[in-house]
């Protein structure tokens, strides 16, 4: 980790200014850990700017941008447009939480900007951000979040409590509550984060749900059914969503007694049929999603596509469930 954080600095400091972005349609972890390390970058006395998608974005990720506003904590957020004024040749981009060109908030801005350093815990995927000056992939970390608390630690800073409370509701929420994707260094980073001043009930509000929502999802759990022993699938019918409605679904299906893997198929608001899959661990989500056309990680992955029904997607799925 020490040659990641040496690299990570030295690019930093060896350029004019950085951008950072993360995935399309943001969680709070990859974008937590934007937040927050961007004002690491601040701190090496470099002007950095974070791309903040134009679109919705998820009620967590709204209240904790809310939560560091309501608290004076300014945030250089770039629309993609706006970010083309202070890119020059000399400009660093860092991606987070993906390593997919297709998956980044801006696809162009890669073309743009020659220097790429690219951070992702997922599982190593054979589509890749080219002529990128460093790449660490690293699928044995829960999340951003808990790199760049190593990061923090590295260099032997912390920061505002309201942003560690961000970035550990982040890393909340992709452990699913530490129930996944977690190692001793996940709990210790955790307890790094408490250390620094999380606070457990601010990060209970983000977390928290709409009434709306926890209703709307229930509904589509009761008609849930096993595509065989252990595997739970949720058709999802006409009714558009955004991939975070997805996973949240696909997280809750993994609770029930006898699950191994789930799976919530739906049409998303971009067009596209999406797949949120999870599983327990003994069976790769990854693998099934990659069978497909999507990838991921072993515990936690996904799969779009342009040109399919619902009822074509499960068809895929049975059929590599059924001969796995």
């Amino acid at each position: 980790m020490d040659y990641l954080f040496k690299k990570l600095t030295e690019n930093i400091k060896s350029h004019s200014n950085v951008v950072i972005m993360t995935h399309k349609h943001p969680d709070l972890d990859g974008m937590g850990s934007a937040i927050a390390l961007s004002k690491i970058i601040e701190g090496l006395k470099k002007d950095c700017y974070v791309i903040f998608p134009e679109d919705k974005v998820t009620c967590s990720l709204e209240k904790g941008v809310k939560l560091l506003s309501d608290n004076s904590i300014q945030i250089n957020f770039k629309t993609y447009s706006e970010v083309l004024d202070v890119i020059n040749e000399n400009t660093l981009l860092i991606v987070l939480d993906t390593q997919k060109p297709m998956l980044v908030q801006s696809s162009e801005l890669l073309d743009k900007v020659k220097d790429i350093f690219v951070i992702d815990h997922h599982t190593n995927s054979s589509e890749h951000i080219s002529n990128t000056v460093f790449e660490y992939i690293n699928s044995n970390k829960s999340s951003i979040v808990e790199i760049i608390t190593e990061y923090l630690v590295y260099l032997n800073k912390t920061l505002d409590s309201n942003i560690i409370t961000v970035m550990s509701a982040g890393m909340e929420v992709d452990t699913h509550s530490y129930s996944l994707k977690t190692t001793e260094n996940t709990f210790k980073m955790a307890g790094v984060l408490t250390r620094m001043g999380a606070d457990p009930i601010l990060k209970k509000e983000i977390l928290k749900e709409s009434k709306e929502d926890v209703i709307r999802r229930n509904d589509y759990i009761k008609n849930s059914y096993f595509i065989k022993d252990g595997y739970l699938l949720c058709d999802m019918g006409n009714e558009e969503h955004d991939n975070v409605f997805l996973a949240i679904l696909a997280d809750e299906l993994l609770r029930f007694d006898g699950v191994d893997v789930s799976f919530a198929v739906g049409k998303l608001n971009n067009g596209n049929v999406g797949v949120s899959a999870r599983s327990m661990g003994k069976v790769s989500a990854a693998v099934i999603m990659s069978s497909i056309g999507g990838g991921g990680h072993v515990t936690d992955a996904a799969a779009q596509f342009t040109d399919k029904s619902n009822a074509e997607v499960i068809e895929m799925i049975k059929k590599v469930v059924m001969e796995g």
